[in-house]
C-alpha cells in the first residue's frame, strides 16, 4: 500500500499541468476576491485593516477547502486512469488486494491534499500579510494543520465512492470540471451561504467540504468575530450568514462541525471498504465460473 502511494505521489507532481489544474479552482477563488469580491464585501464596513484581514482570513479558510476537495480529486483519477489502462489488474497480479490497492489511492491522495492546502495556505499568507498586514500566530497555525489532514482525508474517502461510478477519463474530465466550478459555491467562498436560497444552502450542508470550511472559519475568525459583534444575537445572525457556523436546529460549534466531519469520513471509509469487498467477491466467483 505505502509503495502504491510513492508511486502515485510521484505521478502526481510529475504532472505539472495536472498539478495547476487541481488547483485551478483554488486559484479562481482568490483571483475572484482580490479582484471583485474584497471590495464589494468591506462596502459596508470600510476601510478598516481589521475588517480586511477578517475578510482575508475568511477567504483562506474557503480557498483552503476548495483546495482540499479538487487536489483530492484529481489525485484520486490515478484510480480511473489505472482501471483504464488494466494497470489496476497488473497490480493485483503482485499480491496486492482490492482494499489495499483502494487505501493505496486514498492515502497518496490524503497526502498530496494536505500538502497543496499547506502550499495554498502560506501563498495566500504571505500575499496577505504583505498587502493587508495580516496576522496569524504560531500557535493557531499549528491548529490547523490536524483540520488540513482531516479535510485531505474526508475529501479523498467521498471522492473515492464517487470515482467508483467514473470508469474512463472523459467522464471523469467532464466531473473535474464540474466539481472545479461549483466546488467554491458549495464551501460558501465565491458567495457567502447565508444569502443563497434556502434549496442551495439545503445542498451545502450536505456537502462534506462546507463543514471543513466552517471549521477553518471559526479557528481563523473566532477573535476578529466577537470583537466586531460583542452582542450574542448579531454574532451569530452574522456567523450563519457568512457561513462561519453551519445552522442545523442550531447553529454548530466547533466541536459539533468536527464530529460531523468525523462521522462523515468514517461513513464514506465504511463505504469504501463495503463496496471494495464486494467487488473482490464478484471477481473471484467469476474467476472461478471460468475455470
Amino acid at each position: 500500500m505505502l509503495t502504491l502511494c510513492w508511486r502515485n505521489l510521484l505521478l502526481y507532481f510529475r504532472n505539472r499541468s495536472g498539478v495547476f489544474f487541481s488547483l485551478l479552482g483554488a486559484l479562481i477563488s482568490f483571483i475572484l476576491y482580490v479582484a471583485f469580491l474584497k471590495d464589494n464585501l468591506t462596502g459596508d464596513w470600510g476601510s478598516s485593516q481589521a475588517h480586511a484581514g477578517f475578510l482575508d482570513s475568511w477567504l483562506i479558510s474557503g480557498t483552503l477547502a476548495i483546495t482540499a476537495i479538487t487536489t483530492t480529486l484529481s489525485a484520486m483519477s490515478q484510480k480511473v486512469e489505472d482501471h483504464e489502462k488494466k494497470a489496476e489488474a497488473d497490480l493485483i497480479l503482485t499480491g496486492a488486494s482490492r482494499f489495499q490497492l483502494s487505501f493505496g489511492y486514498i492515502l497518496s491522495s490524503a497526502v498530496i491534499g494536505f500538502i497543496m492546502q499547506v502550499v495554498v495556505f502560506f501563498m495566500m499568507y504571505g500575499y496577505f500579510y504583505l498587502v493587508d498586514d495580516l496576522r496569524i500566530t504560531g500557535e493557531t497555525i499549528l491548529t490547523l494543520l490536524p483540520l488540513m489532514i482531516l479535510g485531505s482525508l474526508l475529501n479523498s474517502v467521498v471522492n473515492a465512492v464517487i470515482l467508483l461510478m467514473v470508469k474512463n477519463r472523459n467522464t471523469l474530465s467532464a466531473l473535474a470540471s464540474v466539481v472545479g466550478t461549483i466546488s467554491g459555491f458549495l464551501v460558501g467562498a465565491y458567495i457567502p451561504i447565508g444569502i443563497l436560497p434556502d434549496v442551495a444552502q439545503a445542498v451545502v450542508k450536505l456537502t462534506p467540504g462546507a463543514y471543513i470550511a466552517s471549521a477553518y472559519r471559526q479557528l481563523l475568525v473566532h477573535d476578529d468575530l466577537n470583537q466586531f459583534f460583542p452582542a450574542l444575537p448579531a454574532r451569530e445572525q452574522f456567523s450563519q450568514e457568512m457561513g462561519i457556523q453551519l445552522k442545523w436546529s442550531e447553529l454548530l460549534n466547533l466541536q459539533q462541525t468536527l464530529l460531523i466531519a468525523g462521522v462523515i469520513f468514517v461513513a464514506f471509509s465504511l463505504a469504501v471498504a463495503g463496496i471494495e469487498s464486494y467487488l473482490a467477491t464478484k471477481s473471484k466467483k467469476a474467476q472461478h465460473a471460468v475455470e
